[in-house]
Order: structure tokens, then C-alpha cells, then sequence
């Protein structure tokens, strides 16, 4: 696929408060890639095939609402191109979410993500390529710089891929993590190891729950700390201000949260955005439940259910809906 050359970013030079003391750093100027722009509504989406397959109408609100497309791995891009292509036939903003980093859960040999840093590198080339033209804003790398794993050589790989996706026209999110997992110094300090400067920007509740004003103002306080960076927040299952259980994988009360809007009138907010494909499982949690990124029909039913901004009709036929359990 053919790509236009990228047109020269004159980067300015910042100087940012951070830990007390102040670091030089150089931030490439924003270019606000959400802006005037429309999302992608994916008709090719697990939860938009399984609709259609049972004529299940109650999905709608999950269904019709514009999501993330992810990539875990080589496999995923083969499909990425028709993404692509959906995404520039209705002139949309294609948002990708790339998931392949080494040692990804910070387990080990079973955490999966790349072999080594060498087939990152290459994975993040086919990547590159396969992204072409499409001008996508790309949420990299979901938990890696919040996890305890990260470390100089995960950083390493996260400034790399953010610098070669960027140079190749692409606007990336370097994933900051969450209000309630660590500080904004902490997660400004290592979000400057991983390449921010050379980022649009970092994003906020990837595949959490926090509320999108706790989100905001955690966001706020860590923009201030690299280079007045904007953010984008994950308000895909956030429906709920009462989040006190604090258990992340598939907990029992859970509701879809603010739909997606490139005009969110917060400040340093690019946009609200569904990362977390809503319906689709965190994993099994030690119970009968599909692996992680599965989609999961009784848990999209559950979501539908318990949405309070949904009109009352919509949350009835949710829930007297037959779904498979597991």
C-alpha cells in the first residue's frame, strides 16, 4: 500500500515540571487528529455479526456504537485492511489499539505479546505498513507502561514504535493507565521513558471502569506534567458511578458509560472513545467464563441491562433476552 510522505513536525521545545524538579524535554506540536472528525461504526465487529446471527436487536446499543479495532498479534492484521478501508470509504477516524508488547502481562513465558524485542520490531514494521495512509489514531500498548514490569527495555520498545508510527502519519495514545493505579508522577515519569514527546497524546481507563470525571481529573493533573499532552478516555463500560468492589475482570455490576464523541468539551480531552470493545469477557477470573478479548453474549446482555441512559425499553428487551451463559 502506497503512503504519503509525512510533512516535517518542527518540534518545540518544553520545559516540564516533574517529581520536583524540571526536565528538558522536546514535544512534537499536536496535531488534534480528532478534530472535525466522524468515528467508525464496524459492522465487522464480533458484537455486530453476533446481532445479525440471531437477529438479536437488543444489541443495538453496543452494535451501532463506533469502536476500537484491536491487534494482539501478526493474525489480527490480516483483517485490519478491511477496518482501513471501512474507515476511509465513510471518511472516519479509524482508532487501532495495538496489543503485542514482550512479556505483555508481566508473567513471563505465559504472558504473551512477542517472542523477543526482535519480533516486536518486526511486528510494529508490518504494522506500519499495513496502517499505510490511513492516518489512524493508535492507543499503544494497553497497561505496559503502568504495569510493574516496565522497565528501560520495555520503554525502549514503546519510544521506538511510538517514533515509527508517528513518522509513518499515525497520531499514537500511549496507554497512561488509570486513576486508581498510579500516581500522575509516577505515571508522567515513565510515560517521558516511553516516548511521549513524540506522541499525540496518552489515554485514560483503557478496559477500566473509573468514572470519566475521575478519569478527567487525573488526566488533567498528568497533561500538566508532559508537555500539556491531550488525552483520550475509555468510556466504554463506566456506566456506573459506584465502583467500590474495585474487581477489574468481569465484575458482577458493570454498565456501558458515555457514547463516543470527538467533541467531548473537556479540556485537553480529544475525545471520549469505546477502547474496550463492549461484551467482550477480561478473561476467566478463576469461574466458568471465555478467555480474555472473547466477546461474550450474556455479558453484553448484562451491560445493555444496567445502562441508565438507556431508554427503559432498551434496558427490558436486554434483559429478557436468552444468551448462552458461557
Amino acid at each position: 500500500m502506497r503512503r504519503n510522505p509525512l510533512p516535517f513536525l518542527a518540534a518545540v521545545a518544553l520545559t516540564v515540571g516533574l517529581g520536583g524538579c524540571r526536565i528538558g524535554a522536546e514535544y512534537t506540536p499536536l496535531r488534534h487528529p480528532f478534530r472535525g472528525a466522524s468515528l467508525l461504526v464496524d459492522t465487522d465487529s464480533p458484537a455486530a455479526h453476533w446481532r445479525d446471527d440471531h437477529r438479536a436487536g437488543w444489541l443495538d446499543p453496543i452494535a451501532d456504537t463506533p469502536q476500537a479495532r484491536w491487534v494482539t498479534g501478526p493474525a489480527d492484521l490480516v483483517d485490519l485492511g478491511g477496518y482501513l478501508d471501512a474507515a476511509r470509504d465513510r471518511r472516519a477516524r479509524p482508532v487501532v489499539v495495538i496489543y503485542h508488547v514482550p512479556n505483555r502481562d508481566c508473567a513471563g513465558r505465559e504472558a504473551g505479546g512477542a517472542a523477543d524485542a526482535a519480533a516486536y520490531a518486526r511486528f510494529i514494521d508490518r504494522t506500519v505498513e499495513t496502517l499505510g495512509d490511513s492516518g489512524a489514531a493508535v492507543i499503544l500498548e494497553p497497561d505496559a507502561v503502568a504495569d510493574e514490569c516496565f522497565d528501560d527495555a520495555r520503554a525502549a520498545l514503546l519510544t521506538d514504535a511510538t517514533r515509527r508510527l508517528s513518522d509513518a502519519g499515525q497520531y499514537v495514545y500511549l496507554d497512561a493507565g488509570n486513576p486508581s493505579w498510579r500516581t500522575p508522577h509516577e505515571a508522567a515519569e515513565r510515560l517521558r521513558r516511553a516516548g511521549i514527546a513524540r506522541a499525540e497524546g496518552f489515554a485514560v481507563n483503557v478496559a477500566n471502569r473509573q468514572s470519566t470525571a475521575d478519569s478527567h481529573r487525573w488526566g488533567l493533573r498528568l497533561s500538566a506534567l508532559v508537555g500539556d499532552r491531550e488525552m483520550v478516555i475509555d468510556t466504554s463500560r463506566n456506566g456506573l458511578l459506584d465502583t467500590s468492589d474495585d474487581q477489574w475482570c468481569n465484575p458482577p455490576r458493570q454498565a456501558l458509560g458515555p457514547p463516543p464523541t470527538t467533541e467531548p468539551q473537556l479540556a485537553r480531552v480529544a475525545a471520549l472513545l469505546w477502547i474496550k470493545n463492549p461484551g467482550e469477557s477480561d478473561g476467566p477470573c478463576g469461574r466458568d467464563e471465555p478467555p480474555a478479548g472473547v466477546f461474550w453474549p450474556a455479558q453484553a446482555r448484562a451491560l445493555v441491562a444496567a445502562t441508565p441512559r438507556l431508554p427503559a425499553a432498551a434496558r427490558a428487551a436486554a434483559a429478557r433476552a436468552t444468551v448462552p451463559v458461557s
